[in-house]
């Protein structure tokens, strides 16, 4: 059966306060938009998938938290990891080869430059930085999520809240 990886970057957040850490910065007004706006767009498109992985920080939690509460997703098939907060492609990539194969959809919420990097490693497309609140989906045709590797991923679609006309 053939895996499906939803790439997610975190809507927009505010600008890091003084003696914030960068990890605490929570989504803006706009952001909350944005979250909003890509957790209706799955529902339209009855995406659903099977268990949802997000980086720790506060905007990343947040956006998946408004996600999950649009697709009405289980809570606790989330799990927020560390290890993709400020992750390279590498750790990132490894992450994704140690996914539970009963798992064939999977959403990932992280953070740029990464996220976008691994969306093109990933799937060889020419995606670019990816817009706060975007979403790459791709497919692998295989049944292990260890054989993800360069260029085995096929980018199925790009969506960006600035490209849906949801409000």
């Amino acid at each position: 059966m053939p895996k499906h990886l939803f790439l997610l970057r975190h809507a927009e957040s505010i600008e890091k306060q003084i003696r914030q850490q960068d990890k605490d910065r929570e989504l803006s007004t706009n952001g909350v938009k944005e979250a909003m706006q890509i957790g209706s767009y799955l529902l339209k498109e009855s995406i659903y998938p099977d268990f949802i992985f997000t980086s720790n920080a506060t905007r990343t939690t947040a956006t998946t938290q408004l996600v999950a509460d649009i697709i009405k997703f289980d809570i606790n098939k989330i799990s927020a990891e560390d290890e993709l907060y400020d992750a390279s492609v590498r750790t990132f990539l490894e992450f994704i080869t140690r996914i539970d194969d009963s798992y064939s959809s999977v959403l990932c919420v992280g953070h740029n430059p990464v996220i976008s990097y691994l969306a093109e490693y990933l799937t060889k497309a020419e995606i670019g930085s990816m817009a706060t609140g975007s979403l790459a989906s791709i497919k692998f045709n295989f049944n292990s999520w260890r054989e993800a590797s360069e260029g085995t991923g096929e980018l199925l679609n790009y969506v960006a809240p600035s490209m849906l006309l949801i409000d």
